[in-house]
């Protein structure tokens, strides 16, 4: 199996052992067998650590922007269900725009870093 594949399998599996217990123990608080309290306000930690999974190793463009953006996006819900420094989504919104802006400056910088490490390895 390839390195790739590997660490493909390994997040899947991951993901989907996390998502499941989510699932249960949202359903267990549902249906009153289970009493999770507040912790459901935390539900944007699992796009945090979806993203930071993207990023660690970070092997390509794409899964590094896609990293980057599951943060954003996890801090950005938080922040704007949480009303934390006071930002709500009627006035965060030019965040998405500030988020886009910095995706499209990274990307091809991104991919000048990965083509020279490339270069780097391969010239080894």
């Amino acid at each position: 199996m390839s390195n790739e594949n590997e660490q493909n399998w390994r997040k899947q599996l991951t993901w989907g052992i996390i998502l499941t217990g989510a699932g249960v123990a949202f359903l267990l608080d549902r249906s009153g067998a289970l009493h999770l309290g507040t912790i459901w306000r935390y539900w944007p930690v699992l796009l945090v650590v979806a993203g930071i999974s993207n990023l660690v190793p970070p092997t390509n463009v794409k899964l590094v922007l896609d990293g980057l953006s599951h943060i954003f996006f996890g801090a950005w819900f938080y922040c704007a269900f949480e009303h934390v420094w006071g930002l709500t989504f009627g006035n965060s919104w030019p965040l998405l725009l500030i988020m886009w802006g910095v995706t499209l400056v990274l990307k091809p910088v991104l991919h000048n870093y990965f083509e020279s490490n490339k270069e780097h390895y391969d010239g080894k």
